[in-house]
């Protein structure tokens, strides 16, 4: 196996040096083969003939043993597997599982795989049959028998057999047993790795993003973007290299990559954020001062209303004064008159003058719908504000502009309201601006580090430096070598030794 992910160091390199066609090998068929390796070497060499200290064997004895103790109580167990599913005339993990099984003494009516139900009604009976303990051992896929899958009423233990992509992927596995509804207070979770596969990493990176993940959704990072953690189905050239070294460094270096893009996140982050409290220092003033030139307006049109109140209601209409208990009415209807007629031949949007109240203009403009003009009424003091037209109750257009004056005091605490959060908003980001990142430092010295290692587990080297370098060791071998020819042939001639 090893010798196998030291050959697929070797398919990246041609990859990576671009003399590989992407449909006859690239980085994922590379990444797809070594979780593969990891699993069972047969699933990529049919002629190898594997020992006992497969991760398939082991697994197998781990279920068996768990499936003859919970004998009585008829516990049930589930095998996830998702890069070798059950596929007739080839090996794959599932049937290896299933037969060994069965040599163990395990029925083979109490195994099955989620892929044999394959209709929603086969599902439920497959379910119903697993929570009732006639099935006791269930292989699948994460895509098939993750969300949806309600076996947990006898499960007593999970086999990871090897590591998905995504933390999701993980806590999809391992909600079917740890749920309400399983009569066992405590359950097995195992997760088999191969040492010095593929497996160590995609945990140990399974791990990272998860952790990076749980700090974004607890508030522990206040990042406002982040690259896709769980995207990626291929390891990277360096990353193979690095596996196929052996190193224990690399698990080290992971956590230090990980660390290093969750601060250059958090750094990005805090730039962007740098960028909008300028943009707000810049902006408020003038917004603060507009939002105070609308106000002193308010309070001017609100004096204005109340230097013109009067006992009686009392409305000017078209240069007719109606005042009095039922004014009201008839005020309405000759507005809505006069409101008909002033339209005719007008400018759209220009104000016409139709009246006043309380000391406000009373206006009407018309507004173009499609080939109509509808009309649309305005009170203007300092400010002018538009009234609801109510054509079909004209009684309803003479109310609304009475709300609308009473309206004015809400719309004054409103906007000064406004004002003081915006006065508060720019104290606040005059206090954040130009605020250095608080990590830079950290950030520094993980990248040093990370340099450091890279250097040292040269991964930071191009496809150009590691040809160079093979080059000048060949030279200098042969130099090394010439020079002993030349000291052998002296050493002949003076009869001294050669050391």
């Amino acid at each position: 196996m090893k010798a196998f992910v030291e050959g697929l160091v070797e398919r990246a390199r041609r990859i990576k040096s671009g003399g590989v066609d992407p449909s006859v090998d690239n980085m994922l068929t590379i990444t797809t083969d070594g979780r593969k390796a990891a699993l069972d070497m047969r699933l990529v060499d049919t002629t190898v003939v594997p020992d006992e200290t497969t991760k398939i064997r082991k697994a197998v004895e781990r279920v068996s043993k768990i499936w003859q103790a919970t004998q009585k109580q008829r516990l049930t167990q589930l095998v996830f597997c998702d890069i070798s599913t059950p596929h007739p005339g080839r090996f794959n993990a599932y049937d290896e599982i299933r037969d060994r099984l069965i040599a163990l003494g395990v029925p083979q009516a109490e195994i099955k795989y989620i892929h044999q139900a394959d209709t929603d009604a086969k599902k439920k009976a497959l379910f119903d049959a697993v929570n009732a303990g006639q099935v006791r051992i269930l292989l699948g896929s994460t895509e098939k028998m993750g969300a949806g899958t309600n076996v947990q009423e006898r499960l007593i233990a999970l086999h990871h057999l090897d590591a998905p992509w995504r933390p999701r992927d993980i806590e999809q596995r391992e909600g079917r047993i740890l749920r309400q509804g399983n009569s066992n207070n405590q359950v097995y979770i195992f997760r088999y790795v191969t040492e010095g596969s593929f497996d160590a990493y995609m945990w140990q990176t399974l791990e990272t993003k998860a952790r990076f993940i749980q700090q974004v959704m607890s508030g522990r990072v206040t990042v406002r973007e982040a690259e896709d953690l769980e995207g990626g189905a291929s390891l990277s050239f360096a990353e193979i290299k690095a596996i196929a070294s052996g190193n224990p460094e690399v698990m080290e270096k992971i956590r230090i990559d990980t660390e290093v893009r969750r601060l250059d996140t958090l750094r990005a982050a805090h730039f962007n954020q740098q960028f909008e409290i300028a943009r707000a220092v810049r902006e408020l003033p003038e917004r603060i001062a507009h939002a105070s030139e609308h106000l002193a307006g308010l309070l001017a049109d609100i004096n204005r209303r109340d230097a013109n109140q009067t006992e009686a209601f009392t409305i000017t209409i078209n240069n007719q004064v109606f005042s009095g208990k039922d004014a009201r009415e008839k005020a309405g209807e000759a507005l809505q008159k006069c409101i008909t007629s002033s339209l005719w031949g007008v400018v759209a949007s220009e104000l016409q003058h139709v009246g006043t109240y309380k000391g406000f203009e009373i206006a009407v403009a018309p507004n173009r719908l499609g080939r109509d003009f509808i009309p649309e009424l305005y009170l203007r003091g300092r400010h002018t504000y538009q009234v609801n037209l109510n054509p079909q109750n004209p009684l309803g257009t003479i109310y609304s502009i009475e709300a609308m004056l009473r309206s004015l005091e809400k719309d004054a605490e409103g906007v000064k309201a406004t004002i003081e959060h915006r006065e508060k908003e720019l104290e606040d980001y005059n206090g954040q601006l130009n605020r250095p990142f608080e990590q830079e430092e950290k950030l520094r010295e993980l990248v040093s580090k990370q340099q450091e290692m890279n250097s040292r587990l040269d991964l930071d080297k191009s496809e150009t430096q590691v040809v160079e370098e093979r080059e000048e060791e060949t030279i200098t071998g042969r130099e090394h070598l010439n020079g002993r020819r030349r000291a052998r042939r002296e050493a002949q001639l003076t009869g001294s030794a050669v050391i």
